[in-house]
């Protein structure tokens, strides 16, 4: 039997005798073999705003933010035919979405430098889906031109990163289960798909991990993996920037990874994203678990992705062989017809995109959302109507688009809807399928299937990589999406849009096996130089009564031990009014003999900060008041608060907190300042 397709508990108990001598002796895990591709990795930070600025993702106008957990990154890969032909470049990003914009402007800025090695042909930028990430990046809502460009500097930064660590190696392929990391939280649906075909399948959601590990004769430089879970353990309680629980597998991993011998120093671990569309890593399937606290799930699902990669990691033996080649296309899913190959009732039509009542009800599973929606509601409401009209003042509604989006009752339909991206990229005997959507368990298993039966014996393993190069609601299967749950409401171009994407994604997988150009685009769509830019931080910040900018409120203890958390708070300005760079907002350091050494600042899991006014209190979302509005950004000085849970590892000694803080004077400029604590000790455990 194949190591790479065994479970992970079954590898576990092999590769944990053999772990620690492989990363001692500096071995890789697998015999050295012809490098095979040119093989790149590089990260970047792409962490935006912290504070004033939305989340989006859980559709509630009192998420904002006022902090950070983690910073958000950028991990990008290239992969290269060794003769210099094809490349294809794939990011993961700590971003709930993308958006067509970001990788325009991302392939702009890299053509600038390198012609047209890279474009839209080539290159993926795709997202975990975290919902602790905020919006505003994005021109199709409230647009902050700051943000975005802190994402695109980000994105291209890490692709520069890996273009110039470009150099022969090779690929090796992982595959196993990873256990109690997921339930799929849409179970009503999931059982309308055909009994036969769920007999096919031993569970509800897809179990298997496929990782890739990249070797060189200099080292490993990287490792990238795909499962399929919602990061939402982090709910819409949350108020701080976090990478939720792929974030932390990836930090963690990295961490392991880079005090390893045979890895070189920046080794880099991504967890994308693949078919979450029904998962939710809440396995209470009532916004809760499996940890008592937000946190402490993140951290137990993060751990679970973890320990699947790290075992195939150590086990990975199964290497890539093949060409590099894909086909990328646009496609207008607006009014798409659809053949009966595909939908298996003669030839049906997408519809113009629209969100139904059950997208307003959330899912339940994951908190839910406005009280008056539930999932499951097939009518038309005529008082739900009328609040609609008078709330939202939504586009018409016209009785075509009714019959079309049937059993759906329309909601609100969407202004306009851009051509959007797909693509189909083969590795070897892996093929990657890229869309744009949040792709439910059954649709991405009748997606790989396609594509599969295309390709035939040149692949082995089919992964779907969603939330690629743009973003497009959900896409369920039609059964699915007769009884609308919240991911039925939430499928954009009526019943058959996952015959839809499969009939287009077919066009792409025969082009790749036949050898031929990929079918012709439609037009694509770009609101750069369209849309106006809302502000980031303040006007100015006012100076605080009581202090002055920088003094330290709440000091340490005197002495802590392994496991206690450092609480300590300073007098600062609103942190967004400084440039946004990647810079730490703050670092907890040790003392040495040549003077300090950084041991953890917010790009570890193990410390938070939180930014608060004395005179503006940001509510909790209230059912009962689901449009309520925020209070606006004041001038007013803000408190600082800096948390760090000592990890069990950290080295005793000499601690404290530097600030790096800023101030803004009214009609001036943003000032820096750094601000420290007084010491405090470390005690060993």
């Amino acid at each position: 039997m194949n190591p790479s397709r065994l479970p992970v508990r079954c590898l576990t108990s092999i590769l944990v005798l053999v772990a620690g001598a492989l990363a001692g002796s500096g071995c890789s895990s697998s015999e050295p073999a012809e490098s095979k591709y040119l093989i790149g990795s590089g990260s970047a930070d792409i962490t935006g705003p912290i504070v004033d600025v939305p989340f989006t993702g859980y559709s509630q106008p009192t998420h904002i933010a006022n902090g950070v957990h983690t910073r958000l990154n950028a991990r990008a890969f290239i992969i290269g035919d060794i003769d210099g032909g094809k490349r294809l470049v794939f990011v993961v990003t700590d971003l709930l979405n993308v958006s067509q914009e970001v990788r325009l402007s991302v392939v702009d800025n890299l053509q600038a430098k390198h012609g047209d090695l890279y474009s839209v042909d080539n290159v993926v930028v795709s997202a975990t889906h975290t919902h602790s990430s905020p919006g505003g990046f994005r021109h199709d809502g409230a647009y902050r031109e700051a943000y975005f460009e802190a994402v695109v500097n980000g994105v291209t930064q890490a692709i520069e990163d890996a273009h110039e660590d470009l150099r022969p190696g090779r690929i090796l392929l992982g595959e196993g289960s990873v256990d109690d990391a997921g339930a799929n939280r849409s179970a009503v649906a999931y059982r309308q798909n055909p009994d036969d075909e769920r007999s096919r399948y031993e569970n509800d959601t897809d179990k298997e991990m496929v990782l890739l590990k990249f070797e060189r004769d200099d080292g490993v430089i990287g490792a990238l993996s795909w499962f399929a879970v919602h990061p939402t353990s982090l709910t819409f309680n949350n108020s701080l920037v976090s990478a939720d629980h792929k974030g932390f597998a990836a930090i963690e991993m990295e961490k392991l990874l880079r005090a390893r011998a045979e890895t070189t120093d920046g080794v880099v671990a991504a967890f994308a994203q693949s078919n979450c569309g029904d998962v939710t890593g809440n396995l209470n399937l009532d916004n809760t678990g499996p940890g008592d606290t937000d946190y402490e799930s993140a951290s137990i699902i993060g751990q679970r992705q973890l320990d699947a990669a790290m075992a195939l990691y150590d086990g990975a033996s199964e290497p890539l062989s093949g060409g590099v080649d894909h086909r990328f296309t646009l496609v207008d899913f607006t009014d798409l017809e659809v053949s009966d190959e595909f939908t298996g009732a003669g030839s049906q039509r997408t519809c113009f995109p629209a969100y139904g009542y059950s997208f307003a009800g959330g899912s339940t599973e994951d908190g839910g959302g406005h009280p008056i929606f539930m999932e499951g509601m097939l009518e038309q409401d005529e008082s739900i109507e009328t609040l609609v009209q008078l709330v939202l003042m939504p586009p018409p509604v016209t009785d075509e688009m009714r019959a079309c989006q049937a059993p759906k009752p329309v909601l609100y339909p969407k202004a306009a809807q851009p051509p959007l991206p797909i693509g189909v990229a083969k590795l070897g005997q892996l093929a990657l399928v890229f869309v744009p959507s949040e792709v439910t368990t059954m649709s991405g298993r009748r997606m790989r299937e396609t594509i599969s039966n295309i390709l035939g014996d040149e692949v082995s393993h089919v992964v779907i990589a969603g939330y690629s190069n743009d973003y497009a609601g959900y896409i369920t299967t039609p059964e699915e999406y007769a009884v609308q749950q919240y991911e039925g409401g939430h499928t954009l171009f009526g019943p058959w849009t996952l015959p839809g994407f499969r009939q287009e994604l077919a066009r792409l997988a025969r082009a790749l096996a036949e050898g031929t150009p990929a079918p012709g685009s439609d037009e694509q769509g770009d609101l750069r130089g369209e849309v106006d830019s809302q502000r980031v931080g303040n006007d100015f910040d006012e100076p605080p009564e009581q202090g002055a900018f920088g003094d330290v409120i709440v000091q340490p203890e005197p002495l802590y031990e392994p496991g206690e958390t450092v609480s300590t708070s300073f007098w600062t300005g609103h942190p967004d009014n400084a440039p946004l760079g990647g810079a730490p907002y703050f670092e907890v350091q040790r003392q040495v003999d040549d003077g300090w050494t950084t041991v953890a600042t917010e790009a570890d899991w193990s410390t938070q900060a939180r930014w608060t006014q004395a005179s503006r209190v940001i509510p909790p979302y209230d059912p009962l008041d689901p449009f309520a509005v925020p209070p606006p950004p004041i001038n007013e000085a803000f408190t600082v608060s800096v948390d760090w849970q000592i990890p069990a590892d950290v080295e005793p000694g000499i601690y404290r907190v530097l600030l790096h803080g800023s101030t803004k004077p009214a009609g001036s400029a943003s000032d820096p300042f750094i601000a420290a604590t007084s010491r405090f000790e470390l005690a060993p455990r």
